[in-house]
């Protein structure tokens, strides 16, 4: 009997684990998560900065100062430039916030409480391991033993 409030801290601490463990699995999916989109951020930046910097350039060109060439189109293709490089800037402007960094540190501290508990469960163990050692036995185990 002297073991069973042992016992009870280890199945709780157990259960804490299970806990932390599915925790952990899901930062670690949000993560992922966070990862791919600020690729995908950083492919639309670069994109745009591909796309969108130079067609704006020849867009001012254009219509600054070519804008009386080629029969009166100049006007026309600078400001169809300019509307081409707007709608390649446009998607690189909004950002999705992922708090990539926010989402490291918790996972950082769910890792560490992991940690900890795993060598509080151990200790715990080894003490349930050493109580159920020095347990008086029983006369009928000592003669299933002798036997």
């Amino acid at each position: 009997m002297s073991g069973s409030p042992i016992h009870g801290t280890i199945q709780r601490h157990q259960q804490r684990l299970k806990r932390l463990d599915a925790s952990i699995r899901a930062l670690d999916t949000g993560l992922q998560v966070a990862l791919d989109i600020r690729r995908r951020q950083a492919l639309r930046r670069t994109v745009a900065m591909l796309v969108g910097m130079p067609t704006a350039s020849a867009g001012i060109v254009l219509v600054s100062f070519l804008f009386h060439h080629w029969q009166g189109m100049g006007l026309w293709y600078g400001v169809m430039s300019l509307a081409v490089s707007a709608m390649a800037i446009r998607p690189a402007t909004h950002s999705i916030e992922t708090h990539h960094g926010e989402l490291q540190e918790r996972l950082f501290e769910l890792i560490t409480k992991r940690q900890q508990l795993s060598e509080e469960l151990a200790a715990l163990n080894e003490r349930h391991a050493q109580v159920r050692a020095r347990q008086v036995r029983r006369p009928v185990e000592v003669r299933e033993e002798a036997a």
